[in-house]
């Protein structure tokens, strides 16, 4: 469980500011701000460990809000929040320098599952730099040269559309015409995270939209999504979330359902699952042994 933080929300909606508040307090405290002004203005009071930003504020782009708070604050994380939910947009988050994007409409344990995971990683990069307020104006210019243009936007967008194979440092690097070790570099600026980590959060993202979808077995989403096997998958996941998959999955049946729709989860699935590919794997070295004491006769 990763620590209480102090996490700002900056959405003009006031019922998602309340439901953000009713969801992470305890054990955070959460600020508010309905305009980009008021954000910045919270941002020189307080010392803050996450911000939730809207896509779209009343007075401008949250995109360029996002970039003059990178300008600022380059270690602070930031959680886009959007109603559109387009490739272009999830790249053009991470280009502006945002941690995460989250689509709306949300549950309440996709928000604390999508903070938590950031806090887990992001611990002790608080903001410490005064914000510029008068930076607002200029920022689209400035964030044009801040970042990386087309060739990372073309290498974001290999990621997203191939999440459900192998992904390679070398494939990635090669979109965005970069070195693998200037891409690694370019990456850890803009994201926050190394092409490692950044990778399996974009993959367990993925995975918690599939999740939504009681269709599908667990099976099939840790292959959709780029894993191999159960155990990996949920090792993984469970450090991005602070849950296991079969877990995560019942509690999205009561949030959206109630507890009248409450259905089993699927633990025996995975729990099946992961049996069947030890036994699997257990088999196949005793094999391998009975060959190898063949051979030595």
């Amino acid at each position: 469980m990763p620590p209480s933080g102090r996490i700002l929300v900056v959405d003009d909606d006031p019922a998602l500011i309340e439901a953000a508040q009713a969801t992470l307090v305890p054990p955070h405290r959460v600020f508010s701000a309905r305009k980009g002004i008021q954000a910045l203005e919270v941002l020189e009071q307080q010392v803050l460990d996450l911000v939730l930003l809207d896509y779209i504020l009343p007075d401008g782009s949250g995109l360029e809000l996002l970039r003059v708070i990178r300008r600022t604050a380059p270690t602070l994380p930031i959680i886009l929040m959007t109603g559109f939910g387009s490739e272009d947009v999830a790249v053009e988050s991470f280009r502006s320098g945002a941690r995460d994007y989250l689509k709306k409409p949300f549950t309440a344990l996709d928000l604390l599952a999508r903070v938590e995971g950031v806090l887990r990683l992001g611990t002790g990069r608080r903001a410490t730099a005064p914000v510029d307020t008068q930076a607002l104006e200029s920022t689209h210019a400035a964030g044009e040269h801040l970042w990386y243009g087309e060739n990372l936007q073309r290498a974001l967008l290999f990621v997203e559309g191939h999440l459900h194979t192998t992904l390679s440092l070398d494939d990635v690097a090669r979109e965005a015409a970069m070195s693998k070790f200037h891409f690694c570099r370019v990456i850890k600026r803009v994201t926050g995270l190394t092409f490692r980590a950044f990778l399996a959060h974009r993959r367990i993202s993925r995975a918690i939209e599939l999740l939504k979808d009681a269709q599908r077995s667990l099976t099939d989403i840790y292959l959709d999504v780029g894993f191999k096997d159960m155990s990996h998958f949920g090792r993984v996941f469970r450090r991005v979330t602070g849950r296991p998959p079969s877990r995560f999955r019942r509690a999205l049946r009561v949030d959206h359902n109630g507890a009248n729709g409450f259905r089993p989860g699927t633990d025996q699935e995975e729990t099946a699952t992961v049996n069947a590919q030890e036994q699997s794997k257990k088999k196949q070295a005793e094999a391998s042994e009975r060959i190898r004491s063949r051979s030595k006769l």
